[in-house]
């Protein structure tokens, strides 16, 4: 019967109109460009920080007295910008991009913006330390 419920289910879906569940479901490794955000707490910013050697680009986002930020919006972005990823980051941001090439990064705290172009590759383990007036 579960088989009956799933051909039903995927029927409604396009008597709707609705995109099939599998065309929905595309996960960041699949994505030409992703951003993870997170690292608060020493247990989830040790983790990030050990897989860095996984992602294309690690951001950290320091005070310029050292301290760890967050809410800092961050954009990466192919330079034709047909692909980009976009949201609120710190301590940690983790960049995944499918392929090699120059991307742009923008990242805005308060009235402070920073943007930088990067070459990165996939799992290219690169690091960026992003420093801030506290504001």
């Amino acid at each position: 019967m579960p088989t009956c419920r799933l051909s039903l289910t995927l029927s409604l879906f396009g008597l709707l109109g609705l995109a099939p569940l599998p065309a929905l479901a595309q996960s960041a490794a699949d994505a030409p460009i992703s951003l993870r955000c997170g690292g608060i707490g020493s247990d989830e910013s040790s983790a990030m920080l050990a897989e860095s050697k996984a992602h294309a680009l690690t951001l950290l986002y320091v005070s310029r007295d050292g301290h760890y930020m967050s809410d800092v919006q961050t954009r990466i972005a192919s330079l034709d910008g047909e692909h980009a990823a976009e949201q609120s980051c710190g301590p940690i941001g983790q960049v995944h991009v499918a392929a090699p090439g120059r991307y742009k990064l923008t990242a805005r705290f308060g009235s402070q913006q920073q943007d930088k172009t990067l070459t990165l590759k996939p799992r290219g383990g690169q690091r960026l330390v992003l420093r801030w007036q506290a504001e």
